[in-house]
């Protein structure tokens, strides 16, 4: 069966920063490593081959890369390259590394596409123009996002397209109690959470222009999931996952690194998406 993809307008402006990227996706993550790379790395000959497969493990039937210090793959270089593409070309990686950050999902008889915001390109992209995001098919249709959500069915009104501005302080401690039931991806994150419930939420700080581009990309990332958890409760949580990003920029006021440290979080952890998605079908929203 084919699906029609569709992307986010910004989609084909993104390249890798590679070295010039001060958050390298080569280090912190596992990285998986498909079949049929495996196999390709297994019959590869030379130095180079030799090398890989002194590097590579089996766990629990999955191959991964060995991580090194600060889980560091083996094969990022002290400059911020890639030794093998150095080496050999971008056709030698596994699947994760080709496509990362990219993502596909499929919703009814579309295929939706994107690139993570974990990656600072990414939310480099999101935040260059203040326009509401847009998309557009792989035959070049260009869609709002009114008209996306009509082709998958779904009854938006014009409130559920948009940042609902005005955090309260008691909506922030309910945001802050959400993310504390999430698992944390490292000790900073810990502490970056008890910092933000320690502080003193100033009601009222101005939300940047950029705000309803950031709400849209959640919502769209996280449409997958409503046949399973329900319209309301997917427009709840992108809610939610925008205003807790509103708070971090209240506390740093800096709009592209609470942006990423959130998708690290949650949008790449499937556990915590889903914790976030029952606590608000819970409570009923």
């Amino acid at each position: 069966m084919h699906f029609s993809t569709i992307y986010p307008d910004f989609y084909a402006d993104f390249c890798c920063k590679a070295d010039k990227c001060q958050h390298t996706c080569c280090a912190g993550w596992e990285i998986d490593i498909d079949p049929s790379t495996v196999a390709q790395y297994q019959q590869l000959e030379g130095a180079l081959g030799g090398k890989i497969r002194q590097n590579i493990v089996e766990i629990d039937g999955v191959w991964q890369f060995r991580l090194g210090e600060g889980d560091r793959c083996p094969f990022l270089r002290e400059d911020g390259l890639c030794e093998l593409i150095r080496t050999a070309d971008e056709s030698i990686l596994c699947d994760i590394c080709t496509n990362h950050p990219r993502f596909f999902v499929t919703l009814g008889d579309y295929e939706l596409a994107g690139v993570g915001l974990s990656c600072e390109k990414s939310c480099e992209l999101l935040l260059a123009d203040t326009a509401p995001l847009g998309f557009q098919l792989e035959n070049g249709e260009k869609l709002s996002l009114n008209e996306l959500l009509q082709r998958l069915s779904l009854p938006a009104d014009d409130e559920d397209l948009c940042y609902q501005a005005g955090l309260t302080v008691d909506d922030a401690a309910f945001v802050l109690d959400c993310l504390q039931k999430t698992e944390p991806i490292d000790a900073e994150w810990t502490a970056q959470l008890a910092q933000l419930r320690s502080e003193q939420f100033a009601v009222g700080v101005e939300v940047p222009q950029v705000f309803d581009r950031v709400y849209q990309y959640i919502l769209y990332r996280a449409l997958e999931h409503v046949p399973q958890y329900g319209w309301g409760t997917v427009l709840s949580y992108a809610q939610l996952n925008a205003d807790f990003i509103y708070l971090m920029y209240c506390f740093t006021g800096q709009l592209g690194e609470s942006i990423r440290r959130w998708s690290e979080q949650i949008e790449y952890s499937t556990e915590n998406v889903q914790i976030l998605l029952e606590a608000l079908s819970a409570g009923g929203a």
